[in-house]
């Protein structure tokens, strides 16, 4: 009962949490836009100060539609959720949410709101709740470990899921996790789960008797812990699976894992906006690399060299040079140093590059003139790296599957090691990325390639 009541407590909280949020939000970019000193400088309100009234009465009609469409999107669903997951889920609520006030502002006659207020209003909106909901999680966690200990998960199975589940946990720091290959006997596992005080019980279905799955979950469910399940189907083609129905029966839909359709529009379009504004605001600093590039060694700023792209495509992809100008003519005699095992070479301490080379290398600055490929639809901001077509020609066919999308400037890889993983590994992340592709995964991958990028591991 007090698990019941510490989640409502926090339900009830985050809700009020939410509304104080927008409404601070709303109220800041309401003074910002009117009443500010610098930003009326730049966008004076040419039709003067509107009554507050009206734009009170707006808020109070849009804050109930916001809280359901919170609801919706699921941000009071996942308690335990990262910082990283908590700001992506905040970011696109919010972005939805201003679609619907940009509406709600057309169909209201008689008055004009004023989008600057609206697009304000989204800018601080989700600063003030990730800020408030992080907070709140925090306390929540901190209370919730001292009546009830920490977030017990039991995973019981075995297999290739079981090994990724095993991986990830260490990066959950509110769970603790204990394993078993196999479901024990009713009493044994209802002594095991009230000694450890387990909350949550996971049934890796590969190689677990559906009998004994379903004799277990009534022991989970007398006990009232959470119980699931990851079918067996997933250990085969993980992220591929639709849940659909044939004949009034539940069924797995497998789907192709190439994007296409809506989820392509939608992806490109988010490539073409962001990289539009990364060449806004990072002219000066690329003229800046040009220069450093021509005074330090002999030949063109810009490299460019033939890769496999999406389907197999080739296409010229643009760096900044990093190696002197003939450095293709001695990777023959350099392959067997590689660091890496496969079919790549990467290797430290590489004697072709240059001195503002490997500064450009150390912090992944000579891939910025791939936003040019982006433009031209070659790559993507996120995705599978390009390989080079040498490398690329040794795939297997588990590997092949990494060209059935576009290639990007950062990846799921880049942000989990960079050049410090396996081949193996490598691969494994990229096919993991473009199984379970969303918009906000590739936000929450770009959040984290600064971080990435400043830590340097793997970076040569």
């Amino acid at each position: 009962m007090r698990r019941i009541q510490l989640k409502t407590f926090f339900l009830v909280s985050l809700i009020i949490l939410d509304i104080c949020g927008l409404i601070l939000a709303f109220q800041s970019a309401f003074w910002t836009r009117f009443f500010s000193a610098v930003f009326i400088r730049w966008f004076p309100p040419i039709k003067g100060i509107p009554n507050p009234a009206l734009y009170q009465h707006f808020l109070l009609t849009l804050l109930p539609v916001y809280v359901l469409v919170f609801f919706y999107l699921g941000l009071y669903r996942d308690m335990l959720s990262s910082a990283y997951d908590e700001f992506v889920q905040v970011t696109k609520a919010v972005l939805l949410c201003s679609l619907v006030a940009t509406a709600m502002t057309f169909s209201i006659r008689g008055v004009e709101y004023s989008r600057l207020v609206i697009g304000l209003w989204a800018l601080y909106s989700v600063a003030f709740l990730y800020l408030l909901r992080e907070f709140d999680k925090f306390l929540f966690r901190k209370i919730k470990s001292r009546a009830e200990g920490p977030h017990h998960v039991l995973v019981i199975g075995k297999g290739k899921v079981l090994d990724a589940i095993r991986e990830m946990m260490p990066k959950q720091p509110f769970v603790e996790t204990s394993f078993i290959e196999s479901i024990p006997d009713a009493g044994v596992l209802e002594h095991h789960l009230r000694k450890h005080k387990t909350s949550e019980v996971v049934f890796v279905q590969s190689g677990l008797p559906s009998l004994a799955i379903l004799e277990a979950s009534r022991v989970c469910e007398n006990m009232q812990v959470e119980c699931k399940v990851v079918p067996d189907i997933l250990e085969m083609r993980r992220g591929e699976i639709i849940v659909d129905g044939f004949c009034g029966l539940p069924t797995f839909q497998i789907k192709s894992v190439s994007l296409h359709g809506s989820n392509y529009l939608v992806k490109r379009g988010f490539d073409i906006i962001v990289s539009l504004g990364v060449v806004s605001v990072l002219f000066l600093p690329l003229l800046l690399i040009s220069v450093l590039i021509s005074l330090d060694s002999p030949g063109p700023v810009l490299f460019s060299q033939d890769r496999m792209g999406l389907l197999g495509r080739k296409f010229k992809l643009y760096k900044f040079r990093t190696m002197v100008v003939d450095a293709d003519t001695h990777i023959d005699k350099l392959k067997h140093l590689s660091d890496r095992s496969g079919p790549v070479f990467k290797m430290k301490d590489d004697p072709r590059v240059t001195r503002v080379g490997n500064w450009l290398r150390r912090f992944s600055l000579d891939e910025i003139p791939q936003i040019m490929n982006v433009l031209k639809g070659d790559m993507s901001l996120v995705g599978p790296r390009p390989q080079v077509l040498w490398e690329a020609a040794h795939y297997d066919d588990h590997a092949k599957k990494r060209l059935r999308i576009m290639p990007g400037i950062t990846g799921l890889w880049q942000v989990s090691g960079r050049a410090a993983l396996s081949y193996e590994e490598m691969i494994n992340l990229d096919i993991f990325y473009l199984e379970n592709w969303s918009l906000g995964l590739d936000l929450k991958i770009i959040l984290r390639t600064l971080p990435a990028i400043f830590n340097r591991e793997g970076a040569y």
